[in-house]
């Protein structure tokens, strides 16, 4: 797990948020143990134009994006789906990708995030010849 440099809301310099694109770029082309990536998105605005980047970015060199959009307690319940849909399309989501709704307060969509990254585990170990007979010893 790699918690790479907020790129949205973060209060540094326009030179210092090109170097940490420059970091995080470098990292999703060379890192060949990455194996998914998780992208945050605030589900209480718009998709912004780093939200997008970030997305093409991840999309360039992963088939599947997992997108959670966190802070899904601070609107009403009944916003939620309309809100999904605004980051979906505002990022142009494809089949493959994951949207998930999730809050840290309430741990709604902790389960369904928590799957994700137990079949991603699981796949890892098959792909490195490990055998999930062991994982039951």
């Amino acid at each position: 797990f790699v918690d790479l440099p907020g790129y949205g809301y973060a209060k540094v310099s326009k030179s210092e948020r090109e170097k940490w694109g420059k970091l995080i770029e470098g990292y999703l082309q060379k890192r060949q143990q990455l194996q998914k990536i998780i992208l945050l998105i605030d589900i209480r605005h718009e998709v912004g134009s780093n939200d997008k980047m970030m997305y093409d970015w991840i999309k360039h060199y992963h088939d599947e994006v997992i997108v959670v959009a966190t802070k899904m307690d601070k609107i009403k319940r009944s916003q939620v789906q309309k809100q999904l849909a605004v980051i979906r399309k505002g990022l142009g989501l494809s089949g493959n990708d994951k949207l998930i709704a999730f809050s840290s307060e309430t741990k709604q969509g902790k389960d369904e995030l928590w799957k994700i990254i137990e079949e991603c585990l699981d796949t890892g170990k098959e792909a490195n010849g490990e055998d999930k007979a062991n994982d039951l010893e």
